[in-house]
């Protein structure tokens, strides 16, 4: 389960109540803390409090800044025009994420990824897949790019940081199909 710790994003769950959600759920649950252009030390500081299992680095930071993390993360990577399948290797991560760019969000936004082009990133390493992600096309983009897993968040809303339950099921049961 993902939980974002961005002070700037619609779906912002603070330090507190992270740790609330995150001791509530069991232990086979792995808890994701979403951070953006956070320092090694903030955001180092937070995983310890909220005991949140890894830390999915949304922004803009360096092979340099993670290289001093001294907490288990993976790379997202926000797919323009100028991306290029490298800088997913540059960071020498076992698991990345692929999600669309948006000059406005950092995740979220409901555009979707060019399948194709991470169909053929999935051969560098475990591909988490979002951008755009819905009930309604999960299934034909888990076919086309074979990803080792997908990660939603507007797709199943039914207002900014109000998951529809309906949707999410949908989701779901569309995914296992």
């Amino acid at each position: 389960i993902g939980l974002n710790c961005w002070p700037g994003s619609s779906r912002y769950i603070s330090p507190e109540e992270a740790r609330k959600i995150v001791s509530a759920l069991p232990e086979s649950v792995t808890t994701v803390g979403i951070f953006v252009n956070e320092s090694p030390e903030s955001l180092e500081k937070i995983m310890i409090e909220t005991h949140l299992d890894l830390a999915q680095l949304h922004g803009d930071e360096s092979v340099e800044l993670t290289a001093k993390l001294g907490v288990p993360f993976y790379k997202a990577f926000r797919v323009s025009a100028e991306f290029k399948l490298e800088q997913i290797q540059e960071f020498g991560r076992e698991y990345f994420l692929l999600d669309a760019f948006s000059i406005n969000h950092y995740g979220g936004s409901g555009q979707k990824i060019d399948w194709d082009l991470a169909s053929t990133a999935s051969g560098l390493g475990k591909l988490i897949l979002a951008g755009g992600l819905t009930p309604e096309n999960v299934a034909e983009a888990v076919k086309i790019v074979q990803p080792w897993g997908v990660d939603v968040c507007s797709g199943v809303e039914s207002e900014p940081g109000i998951k529809d339950l309906w949707r999410v099921e949908k989701f779901i049961r569309n995914l296992r199909n």
